[in-house]
């Protein structure tokens, strides 16, 4: 198994199928904040990421934590007033992902890690264990770089684009 290699990639997290989350026992959320949860250089997350975050916590009961390596926004945002964060964080550090957990009060085994970075969100939490989803941004053009980390994601991915 490649270090790399995510258990689901999907094109935006709102399509990932928290029920499906839920029956393989995932208990707690991590997940990535810029180009993840919120566009590029944006606070807000659209409405239909408010929506499946909404679905998460009362229909499953599932915890979410965001970590990001990017600094908290400079405006406050209610997504944060509800999520508990860590900005700056350092993934993809073990010491980032161990905090997460802390705060989710969930282990390893019980825990997903979301992200769009290979090295940070992928690598950080396939060395710890943790069902990983590549969300490539749809909101986005992708840029040369993140062209050939798609790509990368691709070639050693053998998961379906759900």
């Amino acid at each position: 198994m490649s270090i790399i290699k995510p258990s689901l990639t999907v094109r935006s997290i709102a399509e990932i199928d928290a029920g499906a989350l839920h029956r393989a026992g995932i208990k707690g959320i991590i997940v990535n904040w810029s180009n993840t949860l919120v566009p590029r250089k944006s606070a807000s997350a659209p409405d239909s990421v408010m929506k499946w975050l909404q679905d998460l916590k009362s229909r499953y009961g599932m915890k979410v934590v965001i970590v990001s390596n990017s600094k908290p926004p400079a405006d406050g945002t209610g997504l944060l007033h509800d999520i508990p964060a860590l900005f700056e964080a350092g993934k993809p550090r073990k010491k980032a992902f161990m905090a997460a957990l802390d705060i989710l009060g969930t282990s390893k085994r019980e825990t997903a890690v979301i992200g769009d970075g290979i090295m940070t969100d992928l690598w950080g939490g396939n060395r710890l264990g943790m069902y990983t989803v590549f969300a490539s941004p749809s909101w986005t053009r992708p840029r040369f770089l993140g062209a050939i980390k798609r790509l990368a994601v691709k070639r050693f991915a053998c998961s379906q684009i759900a």
